[in-house]
């Protein structure tokens, strides 16, 4: 879930020129025109977590992905959460802690997500988060909500029986 402490930087922390494809993110998938979806494909072409992605479904990442800036040390979901969403890292970096406890207090970061990191895929099985995720700095995120998310796996699934080569070039 997201915290409701999430601030949103969006375009006014960006040039005009990088700040172009957040703005077409920033639509509602209903609303974004064919040109706006050419924007994010292009900018995500450029994204470590999916330059093996096959065109049609990087394209259809474009047509269901939201763009999120989150501030440092914002706590984007806490583990045992029931999560919502899956995400990719476009910029900054997110410290994974784990805790032993239910309160959290004795949490320890075991590792660092960065740039091209993608993660959330609980969200295929409704199984409770692993860890807490929290934001080490500013940190950009695609995220795409979990009905969509299932939908994209299941397409790849089929995808992978029937022709491999669709998802990976």
């Amino acid at each position: 879930m997201i915290s409701p402490k999430m601030v949103a930087a969006h375009t006014s922390t960006h040039s005009s020129a990088s700040a172009e494809w957040i703005v077409c993110l920033d639509k509602r998938p209903t609303e974004r025109s064919g040109e706006d979806v050419d924007i994010i494909l292009t900018r995500l072409k450029n994204v470590k977590a999916f330059e093996r992605f096959n065109p049609n479904l990087l394209q259809e990442i474009c047509l269901c992905g939201f763009y999120e800036c989150l501030e440092k040390g914002i706590t984007l979901y806490r583990q045992g959460d029931i999560g919502t969403s899956w995400y990719a890292v476009l910029s900054g970096s997110l410290d994974v802690k784990v805790s032993e406890t239910a309160n959290h207090q004795d949490a320890v970061t075991i590792c660092t997500l960065g740039i091209g990191t993608a993660f959330g895929e609980s969200i295929l099985d409704n199984t409770p988060r692993h860890a807490t995720i929290v934001t080490r700095e500013v940190s950009e995120l695609l995220r795409i909500e979990q009905r969509e998310f299932k939908a994209l796996w299941e397409v790849r699934r089929l995808r992978e029986l029937l022709l491999p080569s669709l998802f990976l070039e």
